[in-house]
């Protein structure tokens, strides 16, 4: 492909906390090539902007285009990929280094400060990452429920053998 637009976004519910990223790659003319939204674990905003752009270009380095523009709606990780100034935080030091590294490998590449409407997409992948989360933990609360409220008609005995088997399934996960 000759040239990409991918735009970012990374966000933390409390900060630190649950931290999830967005990715919309797509064509000039604006077709969506590949959406990615998926949590990445406790972390601020900042460092979620970050693992944003990081994530982007690993997957868009599969696509090997000649040209990329990185579309973020985070003015301070645009400033710093552009060296317009510098971070004073190790971590955040780091994160750049990895960033520009992984940047570098396109042969033209541009980070953007975009309004946050120009960035839609991304916002909304991140959110999604949220909403799925939250379907999981509440499937996963409704299992332990039905779990325990059949546990609860059980004798002594009946119990003891599903522990058991509560024992040999943990063994076959791990």
């Amino acid at each position: 492909m000759e040239k990409l637009f991918v735009y970012i976004d990374g966000a933390a519910k409390g900060n630190p906390g649950d931290a999830a990223i967005g990715i919309a790659i797509t064509d000039p003319e604006g077709n969506v090539i590949e959406e990615i939204s998926r949590l990445i674990g406790r972390a601020t905003t900042e460092v979620a902007e970050y693992q944003a752009l990081i994530e982007a270009c690993k997957f868009t380095a599969v696509y090997k285009p000649q040209s990329v523009i990185f579309f973020t709606d985070n003015q301070k990780v645009a400033n710093h990929i552009n060296h317009v100034f510098e971070s004073r935080a190790p971590h955040i030091r780091h994160l750049l280094e990895v960033a520009i590294g992984l940047l570098n490998q396109f042969p033209r590449w541009r980070v953007n400060y975009v309004d946050t409407h120009a960035n839609f997409r991304a916002p909304r992948l991140v959110e999604r990452a949220f909403h799925q989360n939250v379907k999981v933990q509440v499937a996963r609360e409704r299992l332990e429920l039905t779990l325990r409220s059949r546990g609860a008609g059980l004798s002594d005995a009946a119990l003891q053998r599903l522990i058991d088997y509560a024992d040999r399934l943990q063994e076959e996960e791990s």
